[in-house]
């Protein structure tokens, strides 16, 4: 119950500090606070789970008598307000799907030229309804396993008052351990790839389709550095580095650029368009303009897994 009362509360500061508005320090706001809540929510249940089925293990070497006088009116009401709190979780989970509306800043882009060489900044933000709430999942387990628990309480009553099975106890209580362990290990999985700023699952064919799209492109030479992670539920942000010749207009780049990995679901990207002058000019300062072509070349080369790895 500590840990449950526990998990809860920190649920509920989560989900009311994810709306707080960004701020200079914060810039991407605190929106990740959901995730790393979902993740410490999955620990708490690992815990939960563990204890209660070294317990049940321990109590099925030796079940003891158990007075059952006060069992089954106590988890029919327990039952009764988890079965309220798992309507409610589906209630509010299909209202927010249902009223929840994509908007997009106007993509805008900045451009600046020094020492010969240019670097174009284009900046997308928007929010979608969908994606993954970790905080919500991780306080939804820990209601469905409070929901199981009572069940197993009333199963295991019923057991030993109608037959004395008072090994129902502790085999009922390692079913419900069992099935809560599995059932966190995804919430635990997701956060932390999402922590780890791994490339979305979700969106990871869409992706690897735009690169090839973005390639294609009239007037760009090749693109580098791409990386695209999930920020929050509602956030997939990105960066990449693409380099055009030097009479193709950088919006016009910017744009088809923007909008092909927005169609893939990002929706918070920053594109810096380098152009050729640009690697003529630091060629004899570091990596050569050909070198960087070469290293492209290479990536398109390599295979890619559906774990999100590369190959060769």
């Amino acid at each position: 119950m500590l840990f449950d009362c526990s998990a809860l509360v920190m649920g509920l500061f989560a989900a009311l500090m994810s709306r707080w508005k960004a701020t200079r320090i914060f810039s991407y706001g605190y929106g990740r606070i959901e995730i790393l809540s979902g993740f410490i929510n999955g620990l708490f249940l690992i815990v939960i789970a563990f204890f209660v089925f070294m317990e049940s293990v321990a109590r099925l070497i030796d079940p003891p008598e158990l007075d059952t006088n006060m069992l089954t009116p106590v988890s029919v009401g327990g039952l009764i307000v988890n079965l309220i709190g798992i309507c409610a979780f589906s209630h509010a989970h299909s209202h927010g799907h249902g009223a929840s509306q994509g908007n997009c800043h106007s993509d805008h882009g900045h451009s600046h030229h020094a020492h010969g060489h240019g670097h174009d900044h284009g900046h997308s933000h928007g929010f979608t309804g969908g994606g993954m709430n970790a905080n919500m999942r991780g306080v939804f387990l820990h209601v469905l396993a409070d929901t199981l628990g009572s069940i197993g309480v009333i199963v295991s009553t019923v057991l030993i008052e109608q037959f004395g099975w008072f090994i129902a106890d502790p085999l009922c209580s390692l079913f419900i351990a069992v099935l809560i362990f599995l059932s966190v290990i995804p919430l635990i999985k997701d956060a932390c790839q999402v922590l780890l700023l791994r490339l979305p699952p979700d969106h990871e064919k869409e992706l690897h389709i735009a690169l090839e799209k973005i390639q294609k492109i009239e007037g760009l030479i090749s693109y580098r550095d791409p990386h695209f992670w999930r920020h929050s539920a509602s956030i997939v942000a990105g960066t990449i580095h693409i380099q055009v010749t030097s009479e193709v207009l950088e919006q016009r780049i910017v744009q088809q650029v923007t909008g092909i990995l927005k169609d893939a679901g990002v929706n918070n990207l920053t594109i810096q368009v380098e152009k050729e002058a640009y690697f003529q000019h630091m060629s004899g300062l570091s990596t050569g303009f050909h070198d960087v072509l070469a290293m492209t070349k290479q990536m398109e080369s390599l295979k890619y897994c559906k774990d999100g790895t590369y190959i060769m």
